[in-house]
């Protein structure tokens, strides 16, 4: 087993989790997929979107509500208080954020899907499984953003 991974950001008490968006949490795995949670960490690090071709089509506030603040990439193996506040010291800061701050991964992929061709591949990658993902909260948003679909045929 490896060590897994959140992105954190300890200014604002919120995080991504790289399942959210499909990619795996180990540190290799989601910093080489393309449309992973590091798509997302660009959209919220972002300063001055809107003003250029391609830039996110979206006035929405957490684009760029990131750039400025102290962001981790924080390892379920890290050091223990690392990061935390000193009455918190005896844990991670991955799991501290787990319990303690704000998961806004599918805000940012709600946002993320405001681009066209984002969006289409999101749902193609749904389609291509056949309208079923292996992470409910993923399957619900899916719902929330496509509609419900059919089951593809097996042999179609």
């Amino acid at each position: 087993m490896g060590q897994y991974y959140k992105v954190v950001n300890t200014t604002k008490g919120e995080f991504l989790n790289p399942h959210a968006f499909g990619s795996g949490l180990k540190l290799m795995e989601f910093t080489s997929d393309g449309m992973s949670v590091m798509q997302g960490l660009g959209v919220l690090l972002a300063d001055g979107n809107g003003r250029g071709g391609g830039d996110l089509n979206s006035d929405s506030p957490l684009i760029g509500s990131w750039a400025g603040d102290k962001v981790i990439i924080a390892g379920d193996y890290a050091d223990e208080g690392k990061f935390l506040p000193k009455k918190n010291s005896k844990e991670t800061l991955y799991n501290y954020a787990e319990v303690n701050y704000v998961d806004i991964s599918n805000d940012v992929i709600r946002v993320l899907c405001k681009d066209n061709w984002w969006k289409e591949k999101f749902f193609e990658e749904w389609k291509s499984r056949g309208f079923q993902d292996w992470n409910e909260e993923r399957q619900a948003l899916k719902i929330e953003l496509f509609g419900e679909q059919t089951k593809m045929k097996e042999n179609a």
